[in-house]
């Protein structure tokens, strides 16, 4: 039998997913409490390059419409990618396996943010989106009542009820003209507060700030990445209520460092810095990655950052003996990064 050769006419029936609400869950749970943020980010930088001059900007900000009606803070991302019309949303967004990128065992096409945000979100994450000047609306739940992620119906001028509906320009954001998308996350329920980052997380004023910093190697150029601190001072306090424009690590370390460099290894390239001996060695470690750590660097993202005394074992292993709190090391296996 396993060497019978069956006729071409016969075809392979797919696999399909029985429940997609409990593998989303399920999914979910395998993923780190902050990784929404990259996912979400992440969509919004290819986003932006799928532009023609690959130029925008991506802001985590406060929801500030949700909180002047409610007092309650809801946090959103928005971006001036290329966006999406109301059906493309229902495609791309009430599908885990659709999006608009194409499909790829490398790319990021969408399914993250799904599993990594919606379960986190059940009373929903609300996508705003303008495709030429006009804009679009969806709400993805998950229905207390079935238990099971969609698309809410929304109420429609004429009485009816539709998946999608228009929103009309005064909900725009600054910053939007002809396109862009805004997610707004709720979390578990209306009430909820959602810049408030989860139990012991780093740095929880800056916590956006701070976790988007360390996860990338460096923005793309062209384009502004910008994230929320101080939410809870008055707005006219924009000495401590602000938005802070994001770097990325390589920025910071080239303007810290007194001397770098990188390597050549076996089947792998290390980047190295040597910090100056200054006060932001510790002052600076609130939003970003400050004093000697080792990373994993592939396609301009870090990744298993270690510092403190595990990150000393790790330098100690690449022969650092001393000064490992002015020590960098990046170790990128695969993917030799452009030239600056």
């Amino acid at each position: 039998m396993a060497n019978r050769i069956f006729p071409a006419h016969e075809t392979t029936r797919p696999m399909q997913v029985g429940d997609i609400s409990f593998m989303l869950d399920r999914l979910g749970e395998d993923c780190a409490p902050l990784q929404f943020l990259r996912e979400l980010t992440q969509n919004s930088l290819e986003a932006i390059q799928r532009l023609p001059d690959k130029k925008g900007e991506v802001i985590w900000d406060v929801d500030w419409s949700t909180h002047d009606l409610t007092g309650v803070y809801k946090l959103c991302i928005r971006d001036t990618g290329d966006a999406m019309t109301g059906e493309q949303m229902i495609q791309y967004i009430n599908s885990l396996s659709s999006s608009v990128n194409v499909l790829s065992s490398t790319g990021n096409y969408g399914v993250g943010a799904k599993i990594a945000a919606a379960p986190r979100n059940k009373a929903g994450m609300i996508y705003v989106s303008w495709k030429d000047g006009v804009g679009y609306m969806i709400h993805l739940w998950c229905d207390p009542q079935t238990g099971k992620y969609g698309l809410r119906q929304l109420p429609l001028p004429d009485g009816g009820f539709g998946h999608w509906a228009y929103v009309q320009d005064d909900v725009k954001p600054s910053g939007i003209d002809k396109h862009g998308t805004v997610v707004v996350l709720l979390g578990n329920d209306v009430d909820a507060d959602t810049m408030t980052p989860p139990d012991g997380t780093p740095s929880p004023s800056r916590w956006i700030t701070r976790y988007l910093n360390t996860r990338y190697f460096r923005f793309p150029d062209g384009v502004t990445v910008k994230a929320r601190e101080g939410w809870q001072f008055p707005r006219g306090n924009t000495d401590n209520n602000t938005l802070r424009t994001l770097t990325g690590q390589k920025m910071y370390l080239d303007k810290h460092a007194e001397s770098q460099g990188k390597k050549e290894l076996t089947g792998a390239t290390a980047w190295w810095w040597i910090l100056k001996d200054e006060d932001a060695l510790t002052q600076n470690s609130g939003f970003i990655s400050s004093s000697g750590h080792v990373a994993a660097l592939y396609q301009d993202e870090l990744y298993e950052m270690v510092g403190a005394r595990q990150g000393v074992a790790r330098l100690q292993a690449f022969g650092v003996i001393f000064g490992h709190n002015r020590v960098v090391i990046y170790y990128n296996r695969t993917v030799e990064l452009a030239a600056d």
